[in-house]
């Protein structure tokens, strides 16, 4: 990842709670007392609207660095 570069970490995130998630839901098929929910709404319910935010967030960033880097070597 070279500096600057908003693109690999996101999709690295991205990818990394894809598989979070299918593991997740693979888990519940044999884990599903009131543990597995408390662990899910604590954990997994809040991260998921925090990492949409970020990648949105880190998306809208790379596009005005993109801007940035075409507007100076114009």
């Amino acid at each position: 990842m070279k500096t600057g570069d908003l693109t690999s970490g996101p999709a690295r995130l991205f990818k990394a709670w894809q598989k979070l998630s299918a593991q997740w839901e693979e888990t519940k098929l044999h884990w599903h007392d009131p543990v597995s929910q408390q662990f899910e709404q604590k954990y997994l319910a809040e991260w998921e609207p925090q990492i949409v935010t970020t990648l949105e967030r880190m998306r809208a960033l790379a596009g005005q660095l993109n801007s940035a880097e075409r507007e100076c070597d114009s």
